[in-house]
């Protein structure tokens, strides 16, 4: 018994944290928060498109708790991985870049407003929460992939719940469009495609997954695709064929033809059985062909955005350094070079509304900045995720081609509606930026050690 007790002693002695009993009481409290932490990110897909303000309460409550425990255990997170991890300094200025541009536009107009800031600084929220990920090596991803569709789950069963309670004035009986209280329905019916792709890439992400866990993430895909052809919005529908594409391409090599055919009968079926999708895309079609370069537009969805692009391209030209804010339009209304094309109410429309597009947008709004800041908020992730494409490990592939497809689906919906400007939307992307790219970075890191460790 002596025996058996002394080497619990001497395990006890080898696994306790080194230092004082205060030292090992910092421990235990820095590994709770850390895990509060990594909580707080993993649930806050869940009411994103049913409870206004969650994500952004999310991404408040982790960069605060991020930022207490870089500061409450400075020598265990001190910043000098940094200067050894490129990628890593390159998304802090990344994510500083939205609130730098902001400002320069504004420096150059002279004219200040903080409510410019409120969606820019959750990308700025965002950066300590990376730093910690990194630091610790969370890989925060790996339970993150079981809410994505609890989040589908739960938005469907309200919507279903509540029909009558969705945005906007009241709907018109023969098209009626599903959405939430809060979320307008080109963002109801974008985040709800991202989460849903999203879910069918991150089948069997982590090694084979269950039948259960299967059937729960391909259901996920299935009822995310669902709500946002009720929605009515075409906005990232364009991202489904090019994410099922690279799917099928990088993903499932050995039944490329299997999954092929599915993909063309799944495509084929919605298409026949749902009229909406089928109104929607005829629609698109004949307002395609019949807009017209030179002579005025009458007022439908895709005939004002390309007036609306063609708007920002003239408008841009006028102050490409500082932009107009979003207050500075108002003398353009009725000029020339837009009455060619545009009606009055178009024209009010993308003042009062922005122009349904990121980049344009903010390039109108900040000028060269804001179009330099948006576009490298496409770019640079895009780069890296396309690079760990290629990685050696498996599994850091795998995480890259999910990232890829969450990214193609936010930047194809960005061209058709602002995907950072509103507060909610801008929250819930940096978190997702933050934790894919702290995945991917955890997993490249790890590969680097195991390398060296190799090669001693």
């Amino acid at each position: 018994m002596s025996v058996i007790r002394k080497a619990a002693v001497n395990v006890w002695i080898i696994c306790r944290p080194a230092g004082s009993n205060k030292q090992r009481g910092k421990y235990w409290i820095m590994t709770k928060l850390s895990y509060g932490l990594q909580t707080l990110l993993v649930v806050s897909p869940l009411f994103l498109l049913t409870m206004k303000g969650w994500v952004s309460a999310i991404l408040f409550a982790s960069s605060a708790l991020a930022i207490f425990i870089l500061c409450a255990d400075s020598k265990r997170h001190s910043l000098i991985f940094l200067r050894h991890n490129t990628w890593l300094w390159y998304f802090v200025i990344l994510f500083a870049l939205p609130v730098i541009a902001i400002f320069l536009g504004q420096s150059g107009r002279q004219d200040y407003a903080g409510r410019d800031y409120d969606s820019p600084i959750r990308f700025v929220l965002s950066i300590p929460i990376l730093l910690v990920l990194f630091q610790n090596r969370f890989d925060v991803l790996r339970p993150l992939v079981y809410t994505m569709p609890g989040a589908i789950f739960i938005t469907c069963i309200v919507v279903t719940l509540n029909p009558d309670n969705a945005w906007g004035p009241p709907q018109d009986p023969a098209h009626p469009r599903t959405s939430t209280y809060f979320v307008d329905f080109l963002t109801f019916g974008s985040l709800n495609l991202t989460l849903g792709l999203c879910c069918l890439l991150s089948i069997d992400l982590y090694g084979r997954d269950d039948w259960g866990v299967r059937i729960y993430k391909g259901t996920g895909f299935i009822v995310g695709v669902y709500l946002s052809v009720l929605s009515g919005s075409r906005t990232g529908w364009l991202a489904l064929p090019l994410v099922l594409f690279l799917w099928v391409k990088l993903r499932m090599t050995r039944y490329r033809v299997p999954a092929l055919i599915s993909v063309l009968l799944l495509a084929g079926g919605s298409y026949y059985f749902s009229t909406t999708l089928q109104q929607r895309l005829e629609m698109a079609e004949q307002e395609i062909m019949s807009y017209h370069w030179n002579e005025l537009n009458p007022q439908t969805a895709v005939g004002d955005r390309l007036s609306f692009l063609r708007m920002a391209v003239f408008l841009f030209t006028q102050n490409p350094w500082s932009g107009f804010g979003d207050d500075g339009l108002s003398e353009f209304i009725n000029h020339p070079d837009l009455n060619r094309y545009a009606l009055q109410e178009t024209q009010e429309w993308a003042l009062r509304s922005g122009f349904h597009n990121e980049i344009a947008t903010n390039m109108v709004r900040s000028g060269v900045w804001g179009l330099l800041s948006s576009s490298a908020l496409f770019l640079i992730p895009a780069l890296f995720f396309i690079r760990s494409l290629y990685a050696v490990s498996l599994q850091t592939q795998k995480i890259a081609l999910l990232a890829l497809g969450y990214l193609v689906c936010t930047f194809i919906s960005g061209m058709t509606t602002e995907v950072f400007n509103l507060k909610f939307t801008a929250s819930f992307h940096a978190l997702m930026f933050t934790c894919f790219i702290s995945s991917l970075l955890v997993h490249h890191a790890g590969h680097q050690s195991t390398e060296r460790n190799e090669s001693t």
